[in-house]
């Protein structure tokens, strides 16, 4: 099958330090390419030397700051990518405009998919071009129906992968470490819910659990976090340990490395319309941490309270409290912990890159069928 993948005008293939949808589509097409389809990635030029050359690269931008412009550059990347690209059988789609550009280009595929990766805004209805609209999670399948009905009978569920042979328990269960440690990856940013996570923390140490705390992530404004200010805000709530802070990583591999000397993952997020899947604690899971999660809906597709993980009502005036008790609960009981390790690892093995790709292939198979 020939298929054509479209990313938006901000980043580059081989994706590295940002880019979720690029790392998404740059490991699935990487995958169908290696089950012998004949895969195109159209992308931005990226500044040094890549592996790329069998690919079409673009001249692509940097984020201005301002929605309206970013907003402008899209349009401008969507039509020069359409129009470059070569003929194909399945056409996947990840920028904001080229969902309705490509019917400009009609002769140029047979069928289109678009990856439905952020919550939509009310303009699903405007991509009826596409053949399949391919929603992340339940949550944001659920909140594309209910904007645009019309669309339901083209919209689906596909998940984010994870890479399981990084983020991987060779023992398939992991059991608490003399000295247990929290772990948090991600953004450093007040919509993550990290002074939930540091006051929960700190009232475990009041009480003389004596638990540390890992955060890895940015931490600067420029690179998605909330500042120096929101950092000593964080460190004011401390009492009685220390938070070890970590740059951020871009590999993998390193990432793993550091999130596996944990023994638990929490990821307090408020941001209601922010997360739209969670691949963090996902791959936590893989590695064998019991993750910890707020209450949103985009974690329920593979986290079951009080199964292979536990979750909190991050709305409650008490979420610092309700957090605090389910530490505890995995602290204190080693065996309970060690049944939802085991859990959690055997859920995330069903979120391999090969098989979300088979599922894509599926789709892509499925609407060209139909015609």
């Amino acid at each position: 099958m020939k298929v054509n993948i479209i990313t938006g005008p901000f980043g580059c293939l081989p994706p590295y330090a940002i880019g979720a949808v690029e790392k998404l589509w740059y490991s699935i097409g990487t995958d169908m390419r290696n089950k012998g389809h004949q895969v195109i990635f159209i992308s931005k030029k990226p500044l040094k030397e890549s592996s790329m050359d069998d690919n079409l690269l673009l001249h692509g931008y940097e984020r201005t700051g301002s929605w309206v412009k970013d907003f402008v550059l899209d349009f401008v990347f969507s039509i020069k990518a359409l129009s470059k690209m070569p003929k194909c059988d399945m056409l996947v789609l990840n920028s904001i405009w080229s969902p309705i550009l490509c019917l400009l280009f009609k002769w140029k595929y047979r069928r289109a998919l678009y990856n439905v990766a952020r919550f939509p805004k009310k303009q699903m209805g405007a991509y009826f071009a596409m053949s399949s609209l391919a929603c992340v999670s339940t949550a944001v399948y659920n909140a594309l129906i209910e904007q645009s009905p019309s669309m339901k009978s083209r919209a689906c569920v596909i998940p984010n992968p994870i890479d399981t042979h990084i983020f991987c328990n060779e023992h398939m269960v992991k059991t608490l470490s003399d000295s247990p440690e929290v772990v948090y990856s991600g953004r450093v940013h007040k919509e993550k819910g990290l002074d939930i996570l540091v006051k929960a923390v700190t009232r475990l140490h009041e009480v003389g659990i004596s638990v540390g705390l890992r955060i890895i992530g940015a931490t600067k404004i420029e690179d998605g976090g909330s500042g120096e200010d929101y950092v000593d805000y964080l460190e004011s709530l401390v009492r009685g340990y220390r938070i070890t802070w970590v740059e951020p990583i871009f590999s993998p591999s390193l990432l793993a490395k550091e999130i596996r000397k944990g023994d638990i993952f929490c990821y307090p997020s408020i941001a209601g319309l922010g997360e739209t899947f969670g691949v963090a604690p996902l791959e936590a899971m893989g590695l064998g941490l019991v993750p910890i999660v707020s209450n949103l809906d985009c974690f329920k597709d593979f986290i079951v309270d009080n199964e292979n993980g536990l979750v909190f009502d991050h709305t409650d005036v008490r979420c610092d409290e309700l957090l605090a008790n389910c530490l505890m609960r995995l602290l204190s009981d080693e065996k309970m912990y060690s049944e939802m390790s085991a859990k959690a690892i055997k859920k995330s093995a069903g979120f391999s890159v090969s098989r979300v790709s088979d599922m894509y292939m599926s789709i892509f198979k499925k609407v060209l069928g139909g015609e």
